[in-house]
């Protein structure tokens, strides 16, 4: 399958899966979850949807619940008709956040001591 047609599938699915976690999910837990992204497998038969949340200290409990909303969510992709058979769905947490915030600290504190050592000559 082209893969120009798989991108702008995933395109779709990210739109349709947002704005049903946002506006249509009455969950509470998943308040603060953003969706990333959704890739797509090749033959079109899987899904991973990397998510975000605000509250990093619940993000096992907003992944058990999105695994939990899973079949409504598939049913909304199958109301949408976006494609003939709607892929299998597998939340992961989105860490690219968490790592940047790491390396900023990292960056932070080798600027705080070149700026200490430029200071001690």
């Amino acid at each position: 399958m082209p893969r120009i047609r798989i991108q702008r599938l995933e395109s779709e699915l990210f739109k349709l899966i947002s704005n049903v976690v946002t506006f249509q999910l009455r969950n509470k837990n998943l308040q603060m979850v953003t969706i990333k992204a959704v890739r797509l497998a090749n033959d079109l038969s899987y899904a991973k949807v990397f998510f975000s949340t605000l509250n990093e200290g619940k993000k096992d409990i907003v992944l058990a619940d999105l695994r939990k909303s899973k079949g409504f969510i598939k049913r909304q992709i199958a109301a949408a008709q976006l494609m003939r058979i709607v892929p299998d769905l597998t939340f992961e947490y989105d860490e690219m956040e968490e790592k940047a915030r790491k390396l900023d600290d990292i960056f932070a504190q080798i600027h705080s001591e070149e700026v200490e050592s430029d200071d001690d000559k």
